[in-house]
């Protein structure tokens, strides 16, 4: 008999980036897959019927149905520290896609409440455990490249008009929160800041 833990996870928001998530899931022996929620029925029927879990419109409802170790939420920007914060509520250990908020004062509380209930938070920043990454963070950190004294980053990526156009909130001030910059580039910052083993002052 096996000692190891399984936990049980589910998955809030069921859009493209939701695919990442899910397949690493499945892909993972201590972890397990228990259900998935979006708030249009037609894409929570699609990865019920791909992923063989149950699914639901509510999040709430299934926080309460199910027993869960952990979500993982794939939900526009403006809607990540709610979300946690009500997952939080319900004792969950919480990953999120970045950016954690849109709001400074909601990232402070979210963070605030994980904390007082001893629970993990985690945003993802995959760009870390790329190769070249990897690769740099190490030699830096043995220290064969010098003295770090300043750096730049460039970020060229290309988004066509159909990643904006599928949705209502990409894009968007309100719901997006900060074009490019909150993002897309944010995984620059994080990476010059990870390199470095600095954090930002002000902003």
């Amino acid at each position: 008999m096996s000692d190891i833990k399984i936990y049980r996870v589910a998955v809030i928001g069921c859009g493209a980036i939701s695919v990442m998530h899910l397949d690493s899931i499945v892909a993972i022996d201590n972890l397990e897959l228990v259900a998935v929620c979006d708030i249009k029925p037609d894409v929570c029927q699609r990865a019920m019927g791909k992923y063989g879990v149950k699914g639901y419109t509510d999040y709430i409802e299934m926080f309460e149905k199910e027993e869960l170790d952990a979500v993982h939420i794939c939900l526009p920007h403006y809607l990540h520290t709610k979300v946690a914060i009500d997952a939080f509520n319900y004792g969950l250990n919480v990953l999120s896609e970045k950016p954690m908020s849109i709001d400074y004062e909601d990232a402070e509380n979210a963070v605030k409440v994980a904390e007082e209930k001893g629970l993990q938070y985690g945003i993802i920043f995959q760009c870390r455990y790329n190769t070249p990454s990897q690769l740099l963070k190490k030699r830096l950190d043995e220290g064969k490249l010098g003295k770090v004294l300043s750096g730049r980053v460039v970020l060229t990526w290309y988004r066509p008009d159909d990643y904006y156009g599928h949705s209502d909130w990409k894009g968007t001030w309100d719901k997006e929160g900060g074009g490019v910059i909150i993002d897309q580039a944010i995984h620059s910052i994080d990476m010059a800041n990870w390199f470095i083993g600095g954090n930002p002052l002000e902003v």
